[in-house]
């Protein structure tokens, strides 16, 4: 798979990467709900700051590297994110297909 120009090995019909990602999904669920009770007059790059660190952490618990690098930009790494999880849709298609023992001869 490849997000942001880095290539990765990930495949969610894999056991550990299907678990990675779900744990690196509570984490990211967990940061978001800190992120959302922060005050309005809290200042924007302290808000960003923690967006980064948790698609940065989401990344790193999913597939062991930081897909991220050097961007600063949450908007590019919001991107990068639903980029991810397309590619995980699609891959759960192929394997989430209907399975038949006819082809087993």
């Amino acid at each position: 798979m490849i997000v942001n120009g880095v290539e990765f090995d990930f495949r969610i019909s894999n056991k550990t990467h299907a678990a990675n990602f779900e744990k690196a999904l509570q984490g990211m669920q967990k940061m978001e709900k800190e992120i959302r009770t922060l005050q309005p007059e809290t200042p924007a790059s302290y808000v960003l700051g923690k967006m980064e660190q948790m698609f940065r952490n989401f990344f790193r618990q999913a597939t062991g590297i930081d897909v991220i690098g050097d961007c600063e930009d949450v908007a590019e790494m919001k991107a990068m994110y639903m980029e991810f999880l397309d590619k995980i849709a699609e891959q759960k298609k192929d394997f989430l297909s209907p399975f038949s023992m006819e082809r087993i001869k």
